[in-house]
């Protein structure tokens, strides 16, 4: 099983939560046709970091060119134990929380899947058909653990 690392904790999410869902959803990927899944079961760490408005969109606007704060961003790492990081934005998260009706775990978990699809290699800015492909996934993934 990958350990999670947590950077900057948030007082807003359980870290036994935030390692439960990640766990479920790394059970669920490897049973389903997941591109790279055998990362899943090889990688040793995937590591979040919390960050605040003002220092993700610093993130973003580097690495995309994107000159706004954003809910999360997934980097691939050169450590050949870790899957990656993935960045999230607490703010962004309860905004979108608030604007989808649901709660600030619900979203968390929506992005927490979205990310790691981009760290199994799914994109969905290089074409239509691999958003559609990706989203779909995600969408499935987030109905079967909503309720968690």
């Amino acid at each position: 099983m990958i350990k999670l690392v947590v950077v900057n904790k948030t007082k807003e999410l359980n870290p036994r939560r935030l390692k439960a869902f990640f766990q479920r959803i790394q059970n669920d990927f490897v049973q389903k046709n997941i591109r790279h899944k055998k990362l899943l079961l090889e990688k040793k760490e995937l590591t979040l970091v919390f960050l605040n408005k003002k220092e993700i969109q610093k993130i973003n606007f580097q690495f995309r060119k994107k000159n706004k704060p954003t809910d999360v961003l997934s980097f691939q790492s050169e450590d050949p134990q870790s899957l990656g990081e993935l960045l999230f934005c607490i703010d962004v998260l309860k905004s979108q929380a608030k604007e989808q009706k649901h709660s600030l775990e619900q979203e968390f978990l929506y992005m927490l899947i979205h990310g790691l699809l981009h760290l199994l290699s799914y994109d969905h800015e290089i074409s239509k058909k691999e958003e559609k492909l990706m989203f779909r996934l995600q969408d499935q993934c987030f109905k079967q653990f909503n309720n968690l």
